[in-house]
């Protein structure tokens, strides 16, 4: 990686950082206006799915993906780049999508033990971060700026059914993902491109 694309990556680093950092004091907000909305969301796929504590497979696969897209994708030009930005603006677009839909999770919910999320990202025991599922978008961007697509596929569908097993996320909040990812894609895409940041391949 020459020295300028360097600084880029570390920069747009940054910018995801203050993104999150934002989105973590946006989400208390969020908690508490949700509570007291009670909006709980009848998903006919619970009436079909069991729930389960898969907490363990959904970490794994969660963090195991973001290492598999670095191994397959890192001889890519700005690879890491492409991702910081796209996902920036994912964290970006669920501020709109849980503020006009400011959906209760479930009574069933098992709760998700993430000891990266719940001990160093959000503020509290934060529940209600629901529409649109931020674990599927990040498997829904990957498959879109990987060379070897099949496999973020795969494992997308399996994060995606899991959430719903143990009550994380509503169906919609799963379906609801994947466009809000493409879009994602496309907006860290078009930044890239107007910024002249680095030539997408």
């Amino acid at each position: 990686m020459r020295k300028g694309e360097l600084i880029i990556t570390l920069v747009s680093l940054g910018i995801l950082i203050l993104v999150a950092f934002l989105f973590t004091k946006f989400l208390s907000f969020h908690e508490e206006r949700s509570n007291g909305l009670d909006m709980v969301f009848n998903d006919p796929f619970y009436h079909l799915l069991t729930p389960a504590d898969l907490s363990i497979l959904i970490f794994s696969i969660t963090y195991g993906s973001i290492l598999l897209y670095t191994i397959m994708n890192f001889k890519i030009h700005g690879f890491a780049l492409r991702a910081f930005v796209c996902y920036a603006f994912l964290l970006l677009l669920r501020i709109p999508s849980l503020t006009l839909l400011p959906l209760k999770v479930h009574p069933e919910l098992i709760y998700l033990k993430d000891p990266f999320l719940n001990e160093l990202v959000y503020p509290s025991k934060i529940t209600n971060d629901l529409f649109f599922s931020g674990h599927v978008g990040l498997m829904c961007i990957f498959f879109l700026i990987s060379r070897n697509r099949m496999v973020f596929l795969v494992l997308g569908i399996i994060v995606g059914i899991s959430l719903v097993i143990q009550r994380v996320h509503y169906s919609i909040d799963v379906l609801a993902a994947i466009p809000f990812g493409w879009l994602a894609v496309k907006l860290g895409d078009l930044t890239i491109r107007r910024a002249e940041m680095v030539r997408i391949e």
